[in-house]
């Protein structure tokens, strides 16, 4: 396959736009998970502080990702989208205005990372049931697998940037950067043509939550694979509150922690120009033995390592994601039907990180008690164990994807993580 049936999806002027916008919100996202560290930890509130203000987050996205599913597959996906960015937006401009008045508080960012996890939670279903109106099925993966590649492209520079604004420029400023880059997306969005909503046929909204609950437990390897990357974000909620505190602490502080934030979206850069082509014959087993590579980075945590062998950690890590994630994403879209998508897509954020928040609210009293380092062991098994075992599973290694036909050699099999 060449270069240009690589970039095919972006041929299509509506993609186009909807690849635009997320791109430049990309931009922004890659400082947030610096600024949110060292802005919390700034507060003297340590790792118990961090873990409260992540579970906060994550919380209110999957709890939120319900109700958006169930309204995406019932209104308009772009409007959702535009609503749930214009939140954002106002939501990070205001922590901005917060911190450079010196009013922020762990409490402060907690209430500001819940009201972003509501919208981020009305934002993904919406999304995932977006693209397929986009551009046709033989073209999702590469579509899902050029989001990833230019998404990390963007976020290369983002961690390494805030790690250096942080101490020049303030936090605020990294703040007020990814608010703008919200208002970049929304009007890329309100760009896009008015696209049809399905007919509701008066079914009640329980009616439609159920229906979507039916369409996820009908599928017993979607069900195994849910599981699977509930313990995997439980394991990685250790990474995340750990990780910061870690570097603070031994490793350099914020500029280390952004270079390993970059190092993530090395690995995803890399992983997402390998998605493009990557065609597995078993999606689901290539995909979960991907995401064991994240024991990497909680093993060089764990050992003490220089900080550059653990962005390198986490590259490998982040590429594992990328990988699982462009296969999983684009087999819903492509077996799932269109009028269920986004519901069945909510009960995916649902199922598979509603761990996250337990394992960021648990991660600082187990280090207190356990110490860093059995809290790292811990985590590593969590992560490994769960994805392999579900390998082994015949639903899953029946799962096979079919051959390609001569005009469509991207078209993909029979079913996709997502941390």
């Amino acid at each position: 396959m060449s270069l240009r049936a690589d970039l095919a999806p972006l041929r299509i002027p509506a993609f186009r736009t909807y690849w635009t916008g997320q791109m430049v919100s990309s931009l922004g996202d890659g400082m947030v998970p610096v600024v949110t560290a060292f802005t919390v930890l700034g507060t003297g509130t340590g790792a118990g502080g961090l873990g409260l203000v992540l579970a906060t987050g994550m919380a209110c996205r999957v709890l939120a990702a319900l109700l958006g599913g169930v309204t995406a597959d019932r209104t308009s996906r772009r409007g959702q989208m535009a609503l749930a960015d214009t939140v954002r937006c106002a939501v990070q401009a205001s922590l901005g205005l917060l911190v450079a008045t010196g009013h922020d508080s762990a409490a402060l960012l907690a209430v500001g990372n819940g009201v972003y996890g509501i919208a981020a939670g009305f934002y993904g279903p919406a999304s995932q049931g977006l693209v397929p109106a986009l551009v046709d099925k033989a073209s999702l993966q590469k579509a899902a697998g050029l989001q990833s590649l230019t998404r990390s492209t963007a976020m290369i520079a983002g961690p390494a940037v805030a790690g250096l604004l942080i101490p020049w420029a303030g936090k605020e400023v990294v703040y007020f950067i990814d608010a703008a880059s919200f208002a970049v997306n929304i009007v890329m969005l309100l760009r896009l043509p008015v696209l049809t909503v399905a007919a509701r046929t008066g079914r009640t909204f329980a009616a439609d939550l159920r229906r979507g609950w039916h369409e996820v437990v009908g599928r017993r390897w979607l069900i195994l694979n849910l599981l699977a990357h509930a313990a995997w974000n439980f394991a990685m909620a250790a990474f995340f509150v750990l990780g910061p505190v870690l570097a603070e602490r031994h490793l350099g502080g914020s500029a280390a922690w952004g270079l390993v934030a970059a190092g993530m979206s090395v690995g995803s850069f890399a992983a997402g120009a390998l998605a493009i082509r990557w065609h597995p014959r078993r999606p689901l087993v290539a995909g979960n033995l991907a995401l064991t590579l994240a024991a990497l980075p909680l093993l060089a945590l764990w050992s003490g390592v220089p900080a550059p062998v653990v962005a390198l950690a986490a590259a490998a890590s982040n590429g594992g994601v990328v990988l699982l994630n462009s296969v999983w994403s684009a087999t819903l879209q492509r077996v799932i039907p269109d009028e269920v998508l986004s519901r069945v897509s909510s009960y995916d954020t649902l199922l598979s990180l509603v761990s996250m928040p337990l394992g960021y609210a648990l991660v600082g009293p187990v280090a207190r008690r356990v110490g860093d380092g059995h809290t790292l062991l811990i985590a590593a098994a969590f992560a490994v164990v769960p994805c392999s075992l579900v390998c082994l599973a015949p639903t899953v290694r029946r799962l096979t994807r079919p051959e390609p036909a001569p005009e469509a050699s991207d078209t993909a099999a029979d079913l996709p993580a997502s941390a």
